[in-house]
């Protein structure tokens, strides 16, 4: 069901799949996937959309993602360990700072909670060699939103 499969690392290579599915020489996704269909999604799977042919305007794959971060022209996600809203995952309980009575700052004070290190707060974890999202969208001169 995947469009490509394989990187793409520029606005231009993302266009160049926009056009090849407009000639049809490539599949556009026409409905979200099935759930055997998202077992199958792996590093170098592309998905090429129509927002009013395909009914959706959001990508929905079963799996938990990072908040979006701009990286140049795209977003960029990265996959989470269980599921947002799912009884099935716990996090692990996050040990308590020392706290230090003299005014000094601990060594990790300075850094970012939500560094890619330690994964974001709220008790989310980056799964361990999981896969990176990246999305890219344009707006054609005939209103048509392509993702």
């Amino acid at each position: 069901m995947e469009t490509y499969h394989g990187h793409v690392r520029s606005p231009q290579d993302a266009i160049i799949l926009f056009e090849a599915c407009r000639l049809g020489l490539l599949p556009r996704v026409q409905r979200r996937l099935s759930e055997k269909e998202r077992q199958q999604i792996n590093s170098g799977s592309v998905f090429v959309w129509d927002e009013r042919e395909a009914g959706m305007r959001r990508w929905t794959d079963g799996k938990s993602w990072s908040a979006s971060r701009v990286s140049g022209s795209f977003l960029t996600y990265r996959e989470m360990e269980g599921k947002r809203g799912g009884t099935d995952f716990q996090a692990p309980p996050t040990p308590a700072a020392p706290k230090i009575s003299n005014g000094a700052k601990s060594p990790d004070s300075s850094r970012n909670e939500d560094s890619d290190e330690e994964g974001p707060g709220g008790g989310y974890r980056y799964k361990p060699d999981g896969l990176m999202k990246q999305s890219f969208s344009i707006t054609t001169q005939d209103s048509r939103h392509l993702h």
